[in-house]
């Protein structure tokens, strides 16, 4: 077969798009993961071989297909919501996962070493995965690690790696596949079934590791002696017709209507979807009572009141759109609405009581193009064009660190952490709210935007590896389902179906503790972007070196 025609290229591209989807959540094959990047790894041979320049540029138009396919057939529900902002994420996203490729491939070209090429493709990507979670593009979506979601009894060990972890595991394995084949195919000679028993081993012990790390961690579940009784309020509120329409009042009466039947003087909280109260409320005036009587934003409050004063000791995870009123710019997303006055928006959980709004936490990592606007220095004048599905359309406000809200439960103090949303695909984020002493966790989204499809199902399942890396309990709250219950090994307990509207009343266990990941949160991406660093100078070094000799 002649390798250099340029269709054989594009398929064998499109091939590892094709087997990266395959693998993908939630009804993917998971194990395809481990030989996805095998053909990726082929077309870079090829290439290299035929000797031509610009390596990376080539590497570009070379693996830009695979991941163009990859981003398209597992995140095309984007669309449900914007069809604008899916093709930038699917066009941006791609790009950005082949310049890292591509620059692998560039050093690949300097360095014959198959070691330090390996060294080079974990930290690249690594390295590559860390920035999507830290910058103002962030799109961790489809972090690698993320594909074992729906399989969380093979990777346990995240309690110590994080995600990040799998995706290690993913390149180890897909690299030891690669070279057996290139030693198959050249007939060299080497040390009897060595790279064999590598992959062996790099495949067989990290699942035994899990193994472990489950009978452990189930071990300690099996004393749980401080109990907590929730409900979780799936209200099935249409945004795209109802969500707006309807009053605060009618919003709260419908949260109400849902979880009534589940509460009783046992109930130690009531956990709402994203948004459950979607018309902006003035955050001190509902705190301090200070509002007109009669206005339709506040008057629902009342609602809960009735409720709390039947059972003093319930508390309600509220899912609120606020805004923060000042005579000074108080941060710089502030907007100037009338002259000397300020506003400033946020998505924000509140932690509602008979004492009236005790606590609030503000989502801190919001959702590019829709909650903010990226890199405003440069694209400041395009504040207007965000998506209007937050009640604003300028970037909102946010929180300087992961609060938890306090609770008495028979006559001790239990804390909970909530993540709003789009927060639940970050590790080391989440993780913080364990590290300011939340004993049990939440998750209150409204994924209905995206309808019926993979969108919410992913979703759903990430939540699963955030209980994983943390060992808390996570009751998860959306709008439209999946509402749910997952346990501290990452099983689903309880689970709700898409599009009712019900609720969950179930018991849950404060646990205390912090896990190796908790403490030390994304570490291997901090000696990725070292390693990746050194060697993209070392690459670079005898690129220059090479020129000068000729």
């Amino acid at each position: 077969m002649n390798t250099n025609k340029w269709y054989i290229k594009l398929a064998l591209s499109v091939l590892t798009g094709l087997i990266l989807s395959l693998a993908w959540y939630v009804r993917g094959a998971v194990i395809l993961i481990m030989l996805a990047f095998v053909p990726l790894f082929w077309l870079s041979d090829i290439s290299l071989q035929e000797g031509k320049r610009n390596a990376f540029g080539r590497g570009i138009l070379l693996f830009y297909p695979a991941f163009f396919v990859f981003n398209l057939i597992t995140t095309y529900w984007i669309a449900y919501c914007t069809l604008p902002g899916a093709a930038a994420a699917v066009i941006a996203n791609a790009l950005l996962q082949t310049l890292v490729f591509a620059a692998w491939h560039a050093c690949r070209k300097q360095v014959q070493n198959r070691l330090f090429q390996a060294v080079m493709l974990i930290s690249f990507v690594v390295a590559f995965e860390y920035l999507h979670l830290n910058w103002d593009l962030t799109w961790p979506w489809l972090t690698l690690g993320n594909v074992f979601a729906s399989m969380p009894g093979m990777v346990q060990w995240y309690c110590i790696t994080g995600t990040l972890g799998g995706t290690v595991w993913i390149l180890v394995v897909n690299f030891l596949i690669y070279i057996e084949l290139v030693f198959r195919k050249e007939k060299k000679d080497r040390p009897k079934n060595v790279i064999i028993g590598i992959f062996a081993a790099s495949f067989i012990l990290p699942l035994l590791a899990s193994l472990f790390f489950y009978w452990d961690a189930e071990l300690k579940m099996s004393t749980q002696p401080r109990p907590i009784e929730a409900v979780i309020v799936q209200q099935n509120t249409d945004p795209w017709v109802e969500e707006y329409s309807l009053t605060n009042t009618q919003e709260i009466q419908r949260v109400l209507d849902v979880a009534k039947p589940f509460i009783n003087e046992k109930t130690n909280l009531v956990i709402t979807p994203e948004s459950a109260i979607a018309h902006t409320i003035e955050m001190e005036a509902l705190r301090n009572h200070t509002f007109m009587e009669g206005d339709s934003r506040f008057e629902g409050f009342s609602l809960f009141d009735s409720v709390t004063a039947v059972y003093p000791n319930l508390n309600f995870v509220l899912g609120l759109s606020t805004v923060s009123i000042s005579d000074h710019k108080t941060s710089p997303v502030a907007q100037e609405c009338n002259p000397g006055m300020f506003m400033e928006f946020f998505n924000t959980a509140g932690f509602y009581n008979r004492n009236g709004l005790v606590s609030h936490y503000h989502k801190s990592r919001l959702v590019p193009g829709v909650e903010k606007m990226p890199f405003p220095k440069v694209f400041g004048f395009l504040e207007k064009a965000l998506i209007e599905l937050g009640g604003s359309n300028s970037s909102l406000g946010k929180d300087t660190a992961q609060r938890v809200f306090a609770f008495d439960v028979d006559g001790r103090t239990m804390r909970i952490g909530a993540a709003i949303c789009y927060e639940s695909v970050y590790g080391e984020l989440v993780g913080n709210f364990v590290k300011n002493g939340a004993d049990v966790l939440c998750v209150i989204t409204n994924d209905s935007w995206w309808d019926d499809s993979p969108g919410h199902r992913q979703h759903f399942e990430m939540s699963r590896l955030r209980a994983i890396e943390t060992r808390r309990y996570v009751l998860r709250a959306a709008n439209g389902g999946f509402s749910g219950v997952i346990d501290p090994l990452g099983r689903v307990l309880e689970k709700t179906d898409y599009d009712e509207r019900t609720a969950i009343k179930t018991t849950v266990y404060a646990r205390n503790g912090e896990t190796f990941y908790v403490k030390h949160g994304d570490y291997l991406a901090r000696i990725a972007v070292l390693l990746a660093f050194c060697g993209l100078i070392y690459a670079i070094f005898l690129a220059i070196m090479r020129k000068i000799r000729r």
